[in-house]
């Protein structure tokens, strides 16, 4: 009887072990980070004689994004970009404050090594999203911001690092 006790105890081990090699958790992305990857000045084509910049600067361990229109080489600043880290979530929060006082709020992370996504929302109110968007890193000097609003409308700026 005993080694038969023995025999079903390591039965079920291994049958136990052998389902927890199976499982596989996945690995948790450094958000903080990934984010490095966009520091530096990056440019997109806005439109005709209109370049977007952004400038991403280091500010402590986030970042501040300056964002400004190039038209017809004269600068204009649009709005500044202030990423928050949530760790308890692993997200981060932005608030953006325009050049004319306006503000809005969005909730994002990495979803992979080379995609970010997020929603643009009112007060970081989830229930309130007016927007999804994404920016896909397609190598070290190229990234791809897609941005869908509530209504359908599609914009998609391809940026290249300048410095």
């Amino acid at each position: 009887m005993k080694k038969f006790c023995l025999a079903i105890t390591a039965l079920l081990l291994l049958i136990f072990c052998a389902g927890l090699k199976a499982q596989t958790v996945p690995a948790r992305l450094d958000q903080q980070k990934l984010m490095q990857q966009y520091l530096g000045t990056w440019q997109a084509n806005a439109g005709k004689d209109t370049l977007e910049v952004w400038d991403f600067q280091q500010f402590g361990k986030t970042l501040i994004i300056n964002t400004s229109n190039v038209i017809k080489g004269k600068k204009n600043p649009l709005y500044v970009n202030n990423l928050g880290f949530d760790a308890k979530e692993s997200k981060f929060k932005g608030y953006v404050l325009m050049n004319d006082g306006s503000y809005g709020t969005w909730i994002g992370a990495f979803t992979s090594d080379k995609k970010f996504e997020g929603i643009d929302v009112v007060d970081f109110n989830t229930s309130m999203t007016y927007a999804k968007f994404e920016n896909v890193m397609t190598d070290a000097k190229s990234f791809i911001w897609t941005s869908v609003g509530s209504d359908g409308s599609k914009s998609v700026l391809k940026f290249s690092k300048v410095k």
